[in-house]
């Protein structure tokens, strides 16, 4: 079945959009959802709230890849749950202690569970850059895209669209030294 023909049944509501859904970018949708969580049993959580948030939404007119399109609402919804777990994390168990118990208790052992994939910390970089340099960086590198035809669809030499990536990467390596990640 054709991506038109799904957009069209998830418009109308029928339940076969969703399961031609899965079996078409299933398990591509999974691999964007482990990337971010790092775990299997929350990929698939994700994708399934992604397909949910698809089966309630309005099916857009102007989606020309469906793939890319239902890609990127299971890496935002991903990145959400991503984040939902790093505040539950980090908010101390039966409220906040106040600051002399914060101080006597002795520094608890990093949790291994707590580090953070590359790709989790990789998508927080990026939501951090400006919407067009994360467009440049996302077209070249999520997307394959050639300088040239980023140039030409963002009306912007290509030069620019070099430097800028140079200064995202230059920025990338820098943020993942400080997070100890070393590249």
């Amino acid at each position: 079945m054709g991506d038109r023909e799904i957009l069209k049944q998830l418009a109308e509501r029928d339940e076969n959009a969703i399961l031609e859904l899965q079996r078409k970018y299933g398990r591509y949708c999974h691999t964007v959802a482990f990337n971010v969580l790092g775990s299997p049993e929350d990929a698939e959580e994700c994708v399934n709230d992604a397909f949910l948030q698809l089966w309630n939404a309005d099916a857009p007119d102007r989606v020309t890849d469906l793939k890319r399109y239902v890609a990127a609402v299971v890496r935002n919804v991903a990145i959400n749950r991503f984040k939902a777990q790093r505040r539950r994390k980090r908010q101390p168990e039966g409220g906040t202690a106040n600051m002399v118990e914060a101080e006597n208790d002795a520094a608890p052992e990093p949790d291994p569970d707590e580090r953070l994939t590359v790709s989790a910390l990789l998508n927080e970089y990026l939501h951090k850059l400006p919407a067009e340099k994360r467009l440049i960086f996302v077209a070249r590198y999520y997307y394959d895209a050639e300088i040239s035809e980023i140039s030409e669809k963002l009306g912007i030499p290509e030069g620019t669209v070099n430097s800028t990536l140079s200064r995202i990467r230059k920025g990338l390596r820098k943020y993942l030294a400080e997070e100890g990640i070393d590249v």
